[in-house]
């Protein structure tokens, strides 16, 4: 009996503490659904770094701790000192007490843990002295945590590097502070234009982007004059010995024929010093005008939107087409054409949020539909910088009424900054008429019902080339196989129906491919099994004897096939499908057979509201929204408050981080782009001058991040013959340098592409086809042998180089050999350029 109510009571315990647990992770002040909660005001601090005498990196709080290595928006540079500050801005709530920690970036292990106790209010500075002994030239994590004076906890997140010998910080940042200067100087014209790389292609027609290739009279903003009215954030992006990436990020007002109107930009610099020298190796500015409804043009009947890269964001109409829906900063707008009335219907920060706060402009607004009864359902996701979420990451879907009031339909949180958010939340979103939200983040295809507030995976871990969105016919496809796009089987799925039209492949022999989507079709083809082909390195070849364009009902409207030929691949541009052929070669082998194109008949709606642009010789190219010919905007709109506050939903819900692996490119100060594999991402942020980052957040690629020479030790060579293939002797080199005791033997035995040898025993292999030997430099700098192909069953291993030589190991010869580096890379490029290494981990 007592050892009943022990048992009674234990498990008591374990429930309650589950429930503390669990509450803690799922966050704590979130309201009851129906609750009216205000849009508040900003009230996180904001922390500059100050190190070696420079003020740089505004750090911004995040109110749940993130993976420390996430966070990848600044790096702060330490010298011999190791000493830094953090200067606190002006805000609502001021920090009493402060803990940081630093962190490995790889490992994640934490290896030195301190607290500042007290901090008293009027603090200016915070100083810091690390008692740690960093290796020169690595990146650490600095993870802090600050308590407000309202016992709230906030995070923050820097990257560290120390350097031993001297960085030249100072000298760096110079030259960007006196190119920025030199900017706002038509004076200085001459200075600026011998760092410029001034292109003829570049029609030099914008402000809204500029970058290195532009005129020198573009960098000097043409015919405007620019005044400066925030403080001038500079962040550090990237960091090391002789290159800094540095943004500069600031608010400027400007004369123009409309009037003064003011404008968020953003510069990014890539400099190099070197023997005294300074070198501007990219610069990139963009300039966002900030929305006024008193720039309306009457002569013209249309909103002006200004100087913008974001021409094509989604114009949404209500049924009668009189109420107009758009966002510009982050800021969604109703506009009634009939009372010639502009309404602020969300924003993400309050009309008194200072410039530092605004500056930190990571969010992002999607307009998804406008029903019969005139309501609007839009989604805000990324950082919310005030009210109920401060500082979270997330995901919001509302619902605004024809009468005015916003309603919170579900809260999804997310362990991602809002650059990897933007990245992985894909653009296409559906309500239906059933009331179920469709939406797709990291590889992940969800359903959300908003009466039964239910949550559904649809498909997870899909891939780019096997799930895809017909937009305009609010229809999904996907491939029964969702690793490769070739199965037995196409599904279409309509959104708004919930109907299912199901493709299948000709016969047995066969496999159905989904090749893509064209306007609102989608496009098929059939592959032999016979056909498929591996190469060495593990690609796979699925061959396309026919190819199909079908309706979204699965109706086929156009065939083709050309005789001798398959399609490897295709794009859709438009209505025009570009295919690329190719005709085998022998058993198991294609070559190139040029391109075929289709032209794909449709009919296309002219929108009735569009944007179109103007020409001004003081601002250059300006944006408008234009709406039908026949309004007539009587006078300037007037400007209305909407609502103040809005329902929450009481329902959480957090979404997951990508199942699959993908890599990130950070450049220019930003994630730019995605892929689904390392060498697209590789060639891709060269192109970028830029840095690719592993879904798990390791660094796969530096561009310049190599050293000029290495040599990677302890690789025992395996020598072909005997019954050991060539491929088999390579790949065990890199195994057993790995650790793994593996038999060349069975290797050769198993018969399989190199690619997959690998694969068998390492978690993360890395296919690096079509890179150069240049780029595949970087893994043999940081102690990775590369496997690289000079015929279709011949391979070599790299285990070092120089600038002139390169240090292999080839299975027929004995020991390790010193070769011409220009040699073998042009005997690398006749076998195409076919590279494999791994990644740690």
């Amino acid at each position: 009996m007592v050892k009943n109510i022990y048992k009674a009571v234990i498990l008591l315990a374990i429930f309650v503490g589950a429930l503390f647990f669990f509450g803690r992770q799922m966050k704590t002040d979130i309201s009851d659904a129906g609750d009216s909660v205000a849009f508040d005001e900003e009230s996180f601090p904001v922390l500059r770094v100050e190190t070696q005498g420079q003020v740089i990196n505004a750090l911004y709080g995040y109110s749940a701790p993130m993976d420390p290595d996430i966070v990848r928006e600044s790096v702060t540079p330490l010298d011999e000192s190791r000493r830094i500050a953090l200067l606190p801005g002006k805000s609502a709530t001021h920090l009493t007490r402060l803990q940081y920690q630093i962190v490995d970036k790889e490992s994640g292990e934490v290896y030195d843990n301190r607290e500042i106790p007290v901090i008293e209010p009027s603090a200016e500075r915070v100083e810091i002295t690390f008692d740690y002994s960093f290796k020169t030239s690595t990146e650490y994590i600095l993870d802090i945590l600050g308590t407000t004076d309202e016992g709230r906890a906030i995070h923050y997140y820097t990257r560290l590097k120390y350097y031993i010998d001297e960085s030249n910080l100072q000298k760096k940042l110079a030259f960007v502070r006196q190119f920025h200067k030199y900017t706002f100087d038509k004076s200085k014209m001459t200075d600026i234009e011998r760092y410029l790389e001034v292109s003829s292609t570049n029609r030099n027609t914008t402000l809204a982007d500029v970058n290195i290739t532009s005129s020198s009279d573009l960098v000097t903003w043409s015919g405007m004059s620019p005044k400066v009215i925030s403080d001038e954030l500079m962040t550090i992006k990237e960091y090391n010995m002789e290159t800094a990436c540095v943004q500069y990020n600031y608010f400027v007002e400007a004369e123009t024929v409309s009037g003064k109107e003011t404008y968020h930009i953003k510069e990014f610099y890539r400099v190099r010093h070197a023997s005294g020298q300074n070198y501007l190796l990219n610069f990139e500015r963009t300039m966002e005008a900030d929305f006024d409804v008193k720039m309306a043009s009457r002569q013209t009947s249309q909103l002006k939107l200004g100087i913008t890269n974001d021409s094509k964001s989604r114009l949404l109409s209500n049924k009668e087409e009189n109420i107009l829906y758009f966002v510009r900063d982050n800021i969604l707008y109703e506009y009634n054409m009939e009372k010639n009335e502009v309404k602020k219907i969300y924003s993400a920060f309050s009309d008194k949020a200072s410039y530092l706060y605004r500056a930190y402009d990571e969010q992002g607004i999607r307009l998804l539909k406008v029903d019969d009864k005139g309501t609007l359902y839009f989604c805000v996701y990324g950082y919310f910088p005030r009210g109920e979420y401060e500082g979270d990451v997330a995901v919001i879907l509302y619902e605004y009424a024809a009468d005015g009031e916003l309603q919170e339909m579900v809260y999804m949180p997310i362990n991602a900054t809002y650059q990897q958010l933007r990245e992985d939340f894909d653009d296409y979103g559906y309500v239906s008429s059933r009331g179920i939200y469709y939406f797709t983040v990291a590889n992940t295809v969800y359903s959300y019902n908003m009466t039964g507030k239910r949550l559904e995976k649809i498909a997870e871990n899909v891939k780019s080339h096997t799930f895809m969105t017909m937009e305009g016919a609010n229809c999904y496809v996907w491939s029964s196989s969702l690793s490769s796009g070739c199965g037995d089987n196409i599904t279409i799925y309509n959104l708004e129906t919930d109907e299912k039209k199901m493709l299948y492949r000709p016969d047995k022999n066969s496999y159905i491919r989904l090749l893509g989507v064209i306007e609102d079709n989608v496009v098929y083809g059939y592959v032999r099994k016979k056909d498929i082909a591996q190469t060495v390195d593990g690609s796979r070849l699925l061959p396309c004897y026919e190819l199909h364009i079908a309706s979204p009902a699965g109706e086929d409207l156009k065939t083709y096939t050309k005789s001798g030929c398959f399609i490897q691949s295709i794009e859709a541009k438009g209505n025009v499908i570009n295919m690329t052929l190719c005709r085998k070669k022998g058993k198991n082998q294609y070559k190139e057979a040029g391109e075929d194109s289709i032209l794909n008949t449709s009919e296309s709606k002219l929108a009735k509201f569009s944007y179109s642009s103007r020409v001004t010789n003081k601002t250059l190219t300006e944006w408008y929204i234009r709406f039908p010919s026949t309004f007539v905007m009587p006078d300037v709109p007037k400007m209305t408050e909407g609502p103040a506050e809005f329902l929450t939903s009481g329902r959480f819900v957090r979404l997951e981080q990508p199942g699959i692996a993908k890599y990130y490119i950070y450049a220019l100060g930003k994630i730019t782009a995605s892929f689904e594999n390392a060498r697209q991402a590789i060639r891709e942020a060269d192109r970028q001058m830029g840095v690719v980052v592993s879904s798990n957040h390791q660094v796969v690629w530096e561009r310049s991040g190599s050293f000029l020479q290495n040599d990677i030790g302890g690789i025992t060579q395996v020598r072909s013959g005997d019954g050991i293939t060539n491929l088999a002797a390579c790949a065990c080199m890199v195994l057993k340098r790995n650790h793994l005791d593996v038999r060349p033997e069975e290797l050769s035995k198993e018969n399989l592409p190199v690619y997959d040898m690998l694969e068998k025993y390492m978690v993360r292999p890395v296919n690096l086809k079509g890179c150069t030997l240049e780029q595949v430099l970087y893994f043999v700098s940081s102690n990775k042998p590369v496997i690289a192909m000079t015929g279709d069953n011949k391979a070599v291993v790299i285990s070092g180089y120089t600038t002139t030589q390169l240090h292999i190991y080839e299975p027929e010869h004995q020991g390790m050999e010193t070769v011409s580096r220009a040699r073998y890379e042009e005997l690398f490029e006749q076998a195409g350029n076919r590279f494999i290494s791994y990644m740690e981990e």
